[in-house]
Parts: structure tokens; sequence; C-alpha cells
């Protein structure tokens, strides 16, 4: 990242349209603002801040393709409103995309391939990169799968990394992780997961490679959401069908505690059976 005062080339002349997705039930105002304050915050770079606000809940990944339609500059940004930017993001990612030519500037510090980076994305290797992207419209006119309520922007990069290939920066933003977040209320269903597998092949054939590891990252996944919320006999499920795709330790040892947790939840339940009757007394 470049700290000192004087740019490596000043890009005074470009204007980045920054699309940040807003729904109050889900964002607070003052996540927002914060957000809104990191765009006008940076350096050598104007930009263009397209808030979309979602009062019917149709979902991100709508509120994107309306910023897309909207804006009318070659580079556009997206940002979550409980997100907040470097102030040099933009600049460092202008700078890496014209020298490697691509299309796609996100945060990493590890270099892929398009189809590694589908990897990367499908095997949890690296996560969370929504508002990180940076994207030049003019090598492609990709937009997000609105059909789908999880993962519709790994399935955007995943697009456009193979349609005009992809370059990383690091440290671009700090994830606010606001914990009554609309990624806590989407569904996590198998079938979301196999659709959204389905729609990855449509457009990188390539990443049909990564199919066992991609269902045994999910698989746990979908077991420790279930394990979170005492589900743990479809926990355990779960797990077994993460097996069945690729043996890990990983899935070994969290089954190990969602028995352990099923156990001790059958066990202590005359007790505070007792307890609650007691109460009732």
């Amino acid at each position: 990242m470049i700290k000192n005062d004087m740019p490596s080339r000043p890009y005074g002349d470009v204007t980045v349209s920054v699309v940040i997705p807003f729904c109050e039930r889900y964002t607070p105002q003052k996540m927002l603002e914060r957000a809104k304050n990191s765009v006008d915050a940076q350096r050598w770079v104007d930009t263009e801040c397209l808030v979309v606000e979602d009062d019917e809940e149709r979902g991100p990944a709508w509120a994107r393709n309306v910023g897309l339609e909207r804006a009318e500059t070659r580079y556009v940004a997206f940002l979550d409103g409980d997100d907040v930017w470097a102030e040099t993001k933009l600049h460092d990612q202008l700078c890496r995309m014209e020298k490697t030519g691509a299309g796609l500037c996100v945060d990493g510090e590890k270099k892929y391939d398009p189809t590694e980076f589908a990897g990367a994305l499908l095997t949890g290797e690296t996560f969370g990169l929504t508002s990180s992207i940076l994207v030049d419209t003019d090598q492609t006119d990709a937009r997000f799968d609105e059909s789908l309520e999880r993962r519709e922007d790994h399935l955007y990069l995943i697009e456009v990394a193979k349609e005009a290939g992809v370059c990383f920066c690091t440290d671009t933003f700090t994830a606010g992780n606001y914990e009554d977040g609309l990624s806590k209320h989407v569904d996590t269903s198998p079938d979301q997961i196999n659709r959204f597998f389905e729609k990855v092949l449509e457009r990188q054939p390539a990443a049909e490679r990564y199919e066992d590891s991609y269902y045994q990252n999910s698989y746990i996944y979908l077991g420790r959401s279930r394990h979170e919320d005492g589900e743990y006999t479809t926990a355990i499920g779960y797990y077994v069908e993460s097996l069945k795709h690729k043996p890990g330790l990983v899935a070994v040892g969290a089954l190990g505690l969602t028995l352990l947790g099923g156990a001790y939840d059958y066990l202590s339940r005359p007790a505070r059976r007792l307890i609650a009757g007691g109460t009732h007394d």
C-alpha cells in the first residue's frame, strides 16, 4: 500500500461510482454514515456515492444491479453499509489494475488465476470480499444473480474474474460484522448450496475440480449453523454428508463436539423440566 503523500500516479481525472445497498432493518443509519464517510475520505480519486435503498427487502443483489445500471462511470466499486474502506483503497486498486490489465480487483495477499480464484471462493480459502470489489465495466457487463439469497457476490466475482481477469490488493477495508446483518437471515439450505454450485459451473466449468472440497466445506458450515441453533441431529447429518464428499479433521472434530452437545442436551432435559416445574409451583 502506498503510504507517502504523493501517489505513484494521480487519478484525479477518474471518478469511481460506489454502490452501497441499504436496508434500515439490517444496517443502522450510523453505520451507513460511517461507510459513506470512508468513501468521501478516499485519497487521490474522485467518487460518486450511490446509496440504493431497499425498503422492500429485495436483497443486496437487486440493489447492486440497480447501482450498476445507475452508474455512469467506467469504474464501479461496492461497499456494504456496515464496512469501511482504507483511505487509499481505490487509488491502490486502480494502480494494480493498470499494471496487470485485470478488470477486477479485490482484497487478497495471494495471487490466483481465474480458475484458482473460483476454487478459493468455493472452498472458503477466501471470502467476504464484496466491500473490496472494484470492477472495470469496459471489460465486463456481468450482473448479480438475484435468485440467490446467499453467495450471489461469489458468483459475480467468479464470472467477472473469468471474463476480465482478477488482481489483488491487501488491507482494502475493515468489516463491520454487524451482529444482526442480512447474512444472519438468508437461506442456508442444501438446495441453495446445490443451486449455487450449478450456477458456478455454468459460468466457470473448470471449477468442477473443486466440487468435493466445496461440498465438504458447505456441509460443515450448515452443520455448525444447526449446532448453534441446538438442532444437533440435523447438524450431525450435515457433518456426515461432508465426510462423504471428502474426509477431513475439521468435520470429524465438529461432529464430535455436536455429539457431546447433543448428549448433554438429552441428559439435562429431566433436570430442566424439574426446575421449570418448580418455578411454576
